[in-house]
């Protein structure tokens, strides 16, 4: 058998390539819009769209597209319903790719339409399947009335499969990585049950601060870290006396001094455990201040890590919003007054306290559109 000539390799070598790519993310939007990039050049298209698909309502939403300028993909495009696009609904019940292009030759009017309304004239769709069933639709335009070839589908269906694989792959770490949190969430519940005030703490400053994080942009890996982080940041508790942790009024000196061990308790608990490193510095450093005047270590602005800033603020915002046997809650709106007098004083960070502030107003807008 004769080895491959070099323009029979190329189109595998590039599917590798592109396969590998992918494999590369662990964000499956940011996947799928690598997706789009790599199959608009790779079948020297126009654009391509990917689309996510809701088969209980019928709809496909949630684009992720890439196009040749001049043309562009508008980022918040609306979903439309399945049943005004018969071929579009046949390509994902069946799996069987389709292509057509206005030419002339017979095209189902919706296909027409659209293709029309886009500025395109030629159109290959795809499925993509995750864990056996419909995920997203693949559409890949061109301006030209072209066919798409036996071999171009061949190469693009490979590397849609590939997508799915990678896919399939990060629903299934999110799945691991939300029972991990559940785990992590019950044993530093059970830990923290002896203090009164932080029995649901960790949790919700866990959400908090991934919600700073998402306000920030944060990438995945150091969203995760945070989101950890912040559910173990107190556990160092478990090695300060009850009487001290629910005191109900202000704590001596002597008593303040025992509490403030808990960040270096909670390192050396933690420390033991390779997959918790990441996470150290924040359950180490999470009551530092910029100032200077935090605790254990009195380190200085960013020689404090961003990930601990961003757990310290959630935690103090966490305090101040909760009602407790001394105070009532704070409002959100006096909550962050009294944050940015403290950032004024370099107790936090203006980046993540403004960051914050913008996320819990989108949070309020958002409640009150529900209504």
């Amino acid at each position: 058998m004769e080895p491959l000539a070099a323009e029979q390799l190329e189109p595998v070598l590039r599917v590798i390539e592109a396969a590998q790519s992918l494999a590369a993310g662990d964000d499956v939007p940011e996947m799928l819009a690598s997706l789009s990039r790599q199959l608009t050049e790779f079948l020297d298209a126009s654009a391509c769209l990917v689309s996510v698909v809701d088969a209980e309502r019928g709809v496909v939403c949630d684009r992720a597209g890439y196009a040749r300028p001049p043309h562009r993909w508008e980022q918040a495009a609306e979903e439309y319903a399945l049943a005004d696009y018969p071929r579009t609904d046949e390509v994902l019940r069946t799996g069987e790719p389709f292509s057509c292009a206005l030419d002339g030759t017979p095209i189902d009017p919706a296909e027409a339409r659209w293709l029309m309304e886009l500025g395109y004239r030629s159109l290959l769709m795809l499925s993509l399947p995750v864990e056996a069933k419909p995920y997203a639709l693949i559409e890949i335009y061109d301006e030209r009335p072209r066919p798409f070839t036996d071999a171009e589908l061949r190469l693009a269906s490979a590397l849609t499969a590939e997508a799915g694989t990678m896919v399939t792959r990060a629903r299934m770490a999110e799945r691991l990585e939300d029972a991990y949190f559940a785990t992590l969430g019950t044993l530093a519940a059970a830990l923290e049950a002896k203090d009164a005030y932080t029995n649901d703490h960790a949790s919700q400053i866990a959400d908090l601060a991934g919600s700073v994080c998402a306000q920030l942009e944060l990438n995945h890996s150091d969203t995760r870290i945070v989101k950890l982080g912040a559910l173990l940041h107190d556990i160092g508790k478990i090695g300060i006396p009850e009487a001290i942790l629910n005191k109900p009024g202000p704590l001596t000196g002597e008593e303040f001094a025992v509490m403030k061990k808990h960040p270096e308790i909670g390192e050396r608990i933690c420390g033991p455990l390779k997959s918790l490193r990441g996470m150290l510095p924040i359950i180490r450093s999470h009551h530092e201040r910029p100032n200077g005047s935090g605790y254990p270590d009195g380190l200085r602005g960013e020689a404090i890590s961003l990930e601990a800033r961003i757990v310290c603020l959630a935690d103090v915002y966490d305090a101040l919003a909760t009602t407790r046997s001394y105070k009532r809650a704070f409002t959100r709106e006096r909550c962050i007054e009294i944050l940015r007098q403290d950032t004024a004083k370099g107790l936090f960070d203006p980046v993540v306290v403004e960051a914050f502030a913008a996320y819990l107003a989108e949070r309020e807008e958002t409640a009150r559109g529900r209504r």
